[in-house]
């Protein structure tokens, strides 16, 4: 065990600036409660300085926890920020969609009621169609008709009318040659004519 100097009642008691020249001490007499106490201090030292460089850590710790934790809540506000933005930008897309949507529901009225319209026309002009086709068939068949009735009344009127013919040019001539006879002799004279 060392020399005790109580510094805080006697500071100079037993102190001085000389190295010792050579031990004078023969015998030493160990107390084990001093030497508990000094171990217990030298241990509260270390303990002390195990404490204060703990918290020290610590405290470094808690600081780098409080800038990422603000770091975190900057972050964490810029996300919320950003959405907000997609929430305003969805909210208006969302908007244009349901928009588009009732664009697209009246066109596809507008579509279906012009084929509906459509389909109308296109029944009646089935319907004309079949009319036409129909007074097609009369007048070709009235046609048929008028032909078959002109041609026998122009049979009728021929015949009647070379009777009629013969008739006159017996009575103006006296001769029963008939009419068609003397008419065919006139056509050969002129074609002959016109061939010299």
């Amino acid at each position: 065990m060392g020399l005790f100097i109580n510094n805080s009642d006697h500071p100079d008691v037993y102190k001085h600036n000389q190295q010792p020249q050579a031990v004078n001490q023969m015998v030493s007499r160990q107390d084990f409660l001093t030497e508990l106490v000094h171990e217990q201090k030298t241990t509260n030292l270390a303990l002390k300085g195990a404490l204060s460089e703990l918290g020290f850590q610590s405290q470094q710790k808690e600081e780098t926890q409080i800038n990422q934790w603000n770091h975190i809540g900057n972050q964490l506000d810029e996300l919320k920020s950003r959405l907000e933005r997609y929430e305003n930008a969805n909210h208006q897309l969302v908007l244009k969609m349901n928009e588009q949507l009732e664009l697209q529901k009246e066109v596809a009225e507008k579509i279906a009621k012009h084929e509906e319209f459509q389909g109308g026309v296109l029944q009646r002009l089935d319907n004309q169609e079949a009319l036409m086709e129909k007074i097609s068939r009369q007048i070709n068949h009235i046609r048929s008709i008028l032909f078959e009735r002109t041609n026998y009344l122009a049979t009728k009127i021929d015949n009647g009318y070379k009777i009629t013919s013969s008739y006159v040019y017996k009575l103006m001539t006296g001769s029963d040659q008939p009419l068609t006879f003397l008419l065919m002799n006139q056509k050969k004279e002129e074609i002959q004519k016109h061939t010299d």
